[in-house]
């Protein structure tokens, strides 16, 4: 769950006896940035899961996610990182370790140190952007979703509404992670905007914090109205 307003992940929290996410704006953090962020921002759990619960189900009926999946598929054959970008990437790591292999012999030749090593922390920069680039274009490749793949994610999803009714919630906290749902709360509307991404599909970031998270194109998106 994040706030809308910081778009921090909000932080779980019992407040008189019930569980609730909260968001608290400190001073410290108010004065590097210009936000009209309350000083403590919360939502009990208890008027969330119900309705992502029910959105949930509604949302992965095999016939809205029949379409769903199809249309990610053909969007992802079309932005694909072509193959030429593959072969830059390779020869630019190739030539980065060329070019440090030369400069570490030109120190062994009695070469200014502090020059060389100048050389070799720019090359090695190079080359892991490349290598960032490599891994990148290699993950798009593999998230690609086959008939196959498609067909399965439909009828694994196809039960969630049983599902949810009788999970105890440790068996709903990973039903919640497989989907790669991303929440976030508008305090004044009273309302959760919900996506979800199969863990299948998902790329990896920096979240808001700045752990490492998840960022991806939403398989299926929408919003929760909360009872006041």
């Amino acid at each position: 769950m994040r706030c809308s307003i910081c778009r921090r992940t909000m932080q779980g929290r019992f407040n008189n006896g019930h569980p609730h996410y909260r968001c608290r704006h400190t001073t410290e953090y108010a004065r590097t940035t210009a936000l009209d962020h309350p000083p403590t921002i919360y939502v009990r759990e208890d008027a969330v899961l119900p309705r992502l619960d029910e959105w949930i189900a509604q949302s992965s009926a095999p016939a809205r996610l029949d379409r769903t999946l199809h249309r990610l598929q053909r969007s992802q054959q079309t932005t694909l990182t072509t193959a030429p970008a593959l072969e830059v990437a390779r020869i630019t790591i190739a030539d980065c370790d060329r070019r440090i292999a030369h400069y570490r012999a030109a120190l062994d030749r009695g070469t200014d140190p502090e020059l060389v090593t100048g050389w070799i922390t720019q090359t090695q920069a190079e080359k892991a952007a490349a290598q960032r680039q490599l891994t990148e274009i290699d993950q798009a490749h593999r998230t690609v979703l086959t008939e196959t793949q498609i067909q399965n994610l439909i009828e694994q999803l196809g039960s969630i509404r049983a599902a949810l009714a009788a999970a105890a919630p440790e068996d709903k906290q990973q039903l919640y992670l497989a989907l790669g749902l991303t929440l976030t709360y508008y305090a004044k509307e009273r309302i959760v905007t919900v996506e979800s991404q199969p863990a299948l599909l998902c790329a990896q970031t920096m979240c808001p914090r700045g752990n490492t998270g998840h960022r991806h194109t939403p398989l299926v998106s929408g919003e929760i109205a909360l009872t006041r």
